[in-house]
């Protein structure tokens, strides 16, 4: 009879130790789920420019990438004009009414047909589906609106450059 009470109370005991383990493992993923969020709002300030640190993801990194390959691939396909030279390419995004994100690659670029007069055109290549190109004035409309994501990983004209000067090469 003392034998089967100790194994009751063995039995009791561990039943309290596995709802107690249970309790403390919720607690825990409550606590994380409600970091996560706080994060996330503290993360929507009014800066106008966000490190890429804060916001680093793989998918970031597939969208500049994406982005790139799609302003060399627009640009070699519908010229003239032709590029000679990239600046002040930047990695942007514009905020939707449903809080989704829209990324662009904006910059400048200078044409053949302008390169003694120094002129250099704007561009904004926006990701939808797959993506849009827009040159002159409709571009510079976009990134007055965008907020700057910093990108430091490659510099971006140097980048566009030789993906475009890549394709050329080639013939695509």
């Amino acid at each position: 009879m003392e034998k089967q009470s100790k194994l009751r109370q063995t039995f009791d005991m561990q039943k309290i130790l596995l709802s107690i383990s249970i309790l403390i493992f919720t607690l825990f993923l409550t606590t994380c789920n409600s970091r996560s969020k706080n994060n996330i709002h503290s993360s929507k300030g009014s800066s106008d420019s966000i490190s890429l640190t804060e916001t680093q993801t793989t998918s970031q990194d597939s969208i500049v990438q994406f982005l790139l390959d799609a302003a060399a691939k627009d640009f070699r396909d519908h010229q003239p004009p032709v590029p000679s030279g990239f600046r002040n390419v930047q990695f942007k995004y514009l905020t939707k009414p449903d809080e989704e994100k829209t990324y662009i690659l904006f910059g400048q670029f200078l044409s053949q047909d302008n390169q003694n007069k120094e002129e250099w055109t704007h561009f904004a290549t926006i990701k939808t589906d797959p993506y849009e190109q827009w040159v002159g004035s409709n571009a510079l409309a976009y990134s007055q609106d965008s907020k700057e994501i910093t990108y430091t990983k490659i510099d971006l004209s140097i980048a566009l450059k030789s993906r475009y000067d890549s394709l050329i090469k080639l013939g695509k």
